[in-house]
């Protein structure tokens, strides 16, 4: 399930600068306290509270452990849910993700909230890089084309990447490699 705000919510939400520093900083599954939180992000708890609020709402964000300090209730809050697969989404037995036609139908908002928090993620992946002077390869790239295509052809196009995509770990040049990482692509098509 996923958030109780409108896409256009979210997608204010995705835009703050604050967000994006609370999902890397709560990305382990044991969670972290909002003290933890305002170190590593160097967000003031007075700006703190009222984001981890609005993340919760969205359900980007979760509250995993709860512990008694003195009188107080002390919440553990983590991110790590965002990156396991969602029971609607669909992962064939190539590991390529995808969504059933009948689960974006009723599930639209939240089918558009999970390409932004993807659509974040990469826009992340992409600053940092560009930051990085001393890059030797490139990790985050975007690629842009566009075709006129008979709907056979498209078809057919749509198959090829799916093909190439499921391949990509069976192909890999090198599969005993001691410096392998995780290599995420988001395919999309309009």
């Amino acid at each position: 399930m996923m958030s109780k705000v409108t896409v256009e919510q979210f997608a204010k939400l995705m835009a703050d600068d604050k967000v994006g520093k609370i999902l890397k900083a709560t990305a382990t599954e044991e969670g972290i306290t909002p003290k933890q939180i305002s170190n590593i992000t160097k967000i003031p708890n007075n700006q703190l509270y009222y984001t981890l609020n609005k993340m919760l709402d969205a359900d980007i964000l979760s509250i995993v452990k709860q512990e008694k300090v003195k009188n107080l209730t002390e919440n553990y809050y983590s991110s790590a849910a965002l990156n396991q697969k969602s029971q609607y989404q669909k992962v064939n037995e190539d590991n390529v993700l995808n969504f059933s036609d009948d689960w974006v139908k009723e599930h639209a908002e939240q089918t558009i909230q999970f390409v932004m928090l993807q659509h974040h993620e990469f826009l992340d992946a992409l600053k940092t890089e560009m930051k990085n002077d001393d890059r030797e390869e490139t990790i985050a790239l975007s690629s842009h084309s566009e075709w006129k295509l008979s709907p056979a052809g498209e078809k057919k196009l749509i198959n090829d990447l799916l093909h190439v995509l499921s391949s990509a770990e069976k192909n890999d040049p090198d599969p005993k490699s001691k410096d392998k990482r995780r290599v995420k692509i988001q395919f999309e098509k309009w």
